[in-house]
This record gives C-alpha cells, structure tokens and sequence, in this order.
C-alpha cells in the first residue's frame, strides 16, 4: 500500500490536519509541541486496530473517545479512499487502547459514491490468523468482498513505530531471556521492548537470513564499527509444572525451557547488551529494524536522540534507501538531519490556537519565487539545516 494522503481529523491538537505524502520519505519539522508525535500517534492507531480490539457494547461509545482518519492509498493497483473511526482510552502511559473500528472504503471508478465497509469481525479474525500461522479463509469469509476487506486491513496495519527514547536506555534491557516453545515465556515478560529486540536479534540470528548477515556486515568494523560480533548461547533447563486432576490426583508434567544468553563482542570484550552506551544499543536497534522490519510504513520519531552526527549520517543512509521500497515518515529537530534531505521531503508542522496543528509541504506555504529562491540557495551556497536553523520557515 502506497499512501498518498492523510486527514485526521479530533485527536489531540489534530483538529483537523491534512497532508499530502508524495514522496516515500517525508520528514516532519517544527517546534516543540506543536503536534508532530500526534500525527505519528495518530497513525499508529491502524496498526492498533487489529491488535488491541476489544468486544465492546455499543451504548458505552459515547464513553470513549473518538478519532477520525482519512486516506487516499494506492492498493492492489487501485486507487481506494478509507473512512476510519477509532473509539478509544487513552492510560496513564499515554497509549491509546482501542475498543472499536469502524472502516469503510470505496474504490475509485467502481461504483465510486458506494462505500463498503468492514466487518468488525474481521479485525478478531487477522489476530487469529497471525497467532495461528493460518493462510486459508474459514466459509463465512470466503467471499470476494471478505477476502479484499482482510487484505487491506492487514495492508493498513502494517505499520511500526519507533519512539525517539524507545531503545535509549540500555540497562532495561535483560541479560537473558526465557524462552518457551520459541517465544518469549509469559512469566518474563517485563520491559517488553528490549525483550522484544534480544528476541527479534536472536530469531534472525537462528533462521540466518540474508538481511541478519547484512546487519552484522553494517554495523560490525567493515561497517560502522561499533561491535565485532553478535553471539547468542543457549541453555535448555528441565523444568516441571503440576496438573491436579479430578479425585485429587496430582500429575507432574516434564518440560523444558531455553534460556538465551546474549553477547556484544567489543575489542575483544563480551558484552552484555545492557553495558553498552546509549548511543551504541540505539543504534544497534534502529539499524536491526530499519533492515530487518517487514511492514510497509515506518513511523521514527527523532533518529537523532542519543546519536552523535557521524552514526546518524549512517542511520540516515539506510533511512532513504529502505524508503525505495517502504514509506518512512520521521519527525525531527535536527539541522543535521534536514541538510541530508530535499525540500520535497519535508512538511513544516505548525499549531494554531484555534484550528490545531497544519502540516504543509514547503512549495506550499512558500510562493513560487521564493521557492525558487531557496533552491537556488541550495544548490549553490547552503544547505537546508542552516537555512532552517537561521530561521528561514520561521515566518512559514
């Protein structure tokens, strides 16, 4: 799925903003708090959809809060406008629980004032499908129109999001993780994220895929430098659980359980992943990701926390190449960042008191001449960090 415009439409300072992505890699620039994350919050709610809903009656929406997000998208070679309407809570951590969905959609050219919408169920049932590994369609969803409403809603949902702090501070991360039938056993489940990515690393490193060797070559010393070498040991423990059974009897079970320990191998040194610097596990992270993450659209807020200017010169490379292939939308602050960008890749995010926060492509909030100004300062003088941080789309 290609995206080529967004609306959303009461979510936080988003009153109503609109924007256009015409370019794979769009960059979001402006000052503090004026509504750059809630465009990326703001998204990430398709990626929800599926994985957080939850039967919910329909007298308690007016209980809830409510969102609405529009797109036009290319998909499957058509162009398809969608209507979504999220009911949600937002907890004390700020994350946004998602009760109820509501989507239609319509095709252009077909029938194209018709909108057709989604069967609730089928966002329960991609859940399903994911947990079970289930390719085929049970009877009820075997119908053209079924099949194309999971199609896109798995297309929708294939979006990640990394935070500016997510993997900025490495002494969460555990120095091993309990495994049960190959996944992360429930009873350690704690700092989910930095779990996630020992186990994320440790998977690719089994499978050997052509994309873990890629990282091991990026970041190892005929790369950026920062490891030698990524090693994980496995130790398989007998471990025993008990069933009491009808009449009392007590039955012990045998199991086993892996424990996985991994190693950061540094001028020689073994490493455990939480004794590296901040700089050196973030980037470990986004650069595994950026590589290895299969989902159509990557949300990246602030590449450069923690990162000094010759990692991010990196980070940033392997940012516009993926976006060959996937759209990437990064929010920014960095003067850095932008000198590595065009001004076709950049929306100038700004709020106003009464109508929320705008985001606009700079050829639309500067006139045609001045437009052609800034590009001729760019190609013969400067470069677009310092006309940022001189101040040039302040006025904007």
């Amino acid at each position: 799925m290609k995206i080529h415009s967004v609306e959303i439409n009461n979510y936080r300072s988003c009153i109503q903003t609109k924007f256009d992505l015409p370019n794979n890699l769009m960059a979001l620039i402006g000052a503090n708090g004026v509504g750059k994350s809630n465009i990326l919050y703001g998204l990430q709610m398709f990626s929800k959809s599926e994985r957080n809903r939850r039967f919910y009656s329909e007298q308690s929406k007016e209980d809830l809060l409510n969102t609405n997000i529009n797109l036009v998208a290319e998909f499957e070679d058509k162009i398809i406008f969608i209507r979504a309407k999220f009911y949600y809570q937002t907890d004390e951590r700020n994350n946004d629980d998602i009760y109820i969905t509501e989507l239609k959609y319509r095709i252009q050219g077909q029938n194209s004032r018709k909108w057709n919408s989604v069967n609730p169920v089928i966002f329960e049932f991609i859940e399903y499908l994911k947990k079970r590994h289930l390719t085929e369609y049970p009877k009820e969803f075997q119908s053209e129109k079924s099949k194309f409403s999971i199609r896109l809603v798995r297309s929708l949902s294939n979006i990640s999001y990394y935070s500016a702090t997510q993997f900025s501070d490495p002494s969460k991360c555990p120095i091993s993780i309990e495994l049960d039938d190959f996944r992360i056993s429930h009873r350690t489940r704690t700092n989910r994220t930095h779990q996630q990515f020992i186990f994320d690393l440790y998977r690719a490193f089994k499978s050997q895929e052509p994309s873990f060797t890629l990282f091991l070559n990026t970041v190892g010393q005929d790369g950026l430098g920062l490891i030698d070498n990524i090693e994980f040991r496995d130790h398989e423990i007998p471990s025993s659980s008990y069933k009491v059974r009808a009449g009392g009897q007590i039955q012990q079970i045998e199991n086993s359980k892996t424990i996985v320990v991994p190693s950061i191998i540094i001028d020689g040194l073994r490493l455990s992943p939480n004794q590296l610097s901040e700089g050196t596990f973030k980037t470990l992270a986004l650069v595994f990701y950026i590589l290895n993450d299969v989902n159509e659209f990557l949300l990246i807020e602030e590449p450069e926390v923690c990162v000094h200017h010759g990692l991010l010169n990196s980070i940033l490379q392997l940012i516009k190449q993926q976006s060959r292939h996937k759209q990437i939308i990064i929010s920014t602050h960095s003067d850095y960042v932008l000198d590595m960008l065009e001004p076709e890749n950049i929306l100038l995010v700004h709020k106003l008191t009464d109508r929320g926060t705008k985001a606009n492509a700079i050829s639309n909030v500067l006139s045609k001449n001045d437009y052609r100004v800034l590009k001729e300062y760019l190609e013969q003088e400067g470069n677009l960090g310092e006309y940022w941080k001189e101040g040039g789309f302040d006025d904007e």
